[in-house]
């Protein structure tokens, strides 16, 4: 078993000999294939884990900013880097977990110690672990009235596509339901929608500001003309749509809202040592 001393983490590559020797991939494939291990770190220790849950990934070219930084919840890309300045770049998918048992990392097998990830690195993949789990579940109504088509495209498709425009600059995207974010409502009364466009004013400044605004703008119309005014909406009343900076969205505010996940927006931190899942907030 491993000990509290032990240098496995959550991150760690493990060793292609090992990795073969668990039978995750054989020899043949080594060349394009690496294993990483996604146990928690406070797991891998606990004499009650017995088993070490893992990815084989596929050693890829260079990182595509599409699945970096934890923006698609299927598929990541991540860089290991050597001291000489080397990189290896790997993508994984959330259908290549497997579990292997604890025993084949213990004793002397030590993780790949020429391949190190970063802080940056590690946090992207904790976070596109915990989103994967961590999405919030919107009321069934709520969901049927988003796919509402005007035109060629369901509201929420208009959405996506407006949003990924500005997706450089934006942190994320929330929902506040209120009393109804857990209601099915089936009778004609409208949900109550407000909707908090975050933007990263601490990288994108002014330009990420003025994106914001003017997407904000544009899901304003978006659902005027999907669902009419609010006062006289039948199925979402959105009441507000704002832009609002990262650095003045505070912790009260986003325990009452749930985050509208869209897959090309980073899960970002600020600062980098709190972190919060995606979904529903502690209250």
């Amino acid at each position: 078993m491993l000990g509290r001393d032990t240098p496995w983490r959550q991150g760690s590559l493990i060793a292609q000999a090992v990795a073969i020797a668990a039978g995750l991939f054989d020899e043949s494939s080594a060349s394009h294939k690496r294993t990483i291990v996604i146990t928690h770190d406070c797991d891998l220790p606990n004499e009650k884990e017995t088993q070490v849950e893992v990815m084989v990934c596929e050693v890829i070219d260079k990182v595509d900013q599409n699945f970096g930084r934890a923006r698609n919840v299927r598929r990541l890309h991540l860089a290991f880097e050597q001291q000489s300045g080397e990189e290896l770049f790997l993508e994984l998918q959330m259908t290549s977990k497997q579990w292997i048992s604890k025993s084949l990392i213990a004793g002397d097998a030590k993780p790949d110690g020429d391949w190190l990830i970063s802080d940056d690195e590690k946090r992207a993949l904790k976070q596109w672990l915990a989103a994967r789990y961590g999405r919030p579940a919107f009321p069934n109504a709520f969901e049927n009235h988003l796919r509402k088509k005007t035109g060629k495209y369901s509201v929420e498709q208009q959405l996506s596509n407006e949003l990924e425009k500005v997706s450089s600059y934006l942190v994320g995207v929330f929902f506040d339901l209120g009393e109804t974010r857990a209601v099915e409502i089936t009778n004609g009364i409208p949900y109550d929608l407000k909707i908090i466009v975050v933007y990263d004013a601490s990288e994108g400044g002014q330009p990420a500001r003025l994106a914001a605004e003017e997407v904000a703008s544009e899901i304003r119309d978006i659902f005027r003309a999907a669902y009419g005014p609010p006062e006289s909406a039948t199925q979402i009343a959105l009441e507000n749509c704002e832009a609002v900076a990262d650095t003045f969205f505070p912790l009260s505010g986003l325990r009452k809202v749930d985050q509208w996940r869209v897959e090309f927006i980073s899960l970002r931190q600020d600062p980098s040592e709190v972190f919060f899942a995606v979904g529903e907030l502690p209250v």
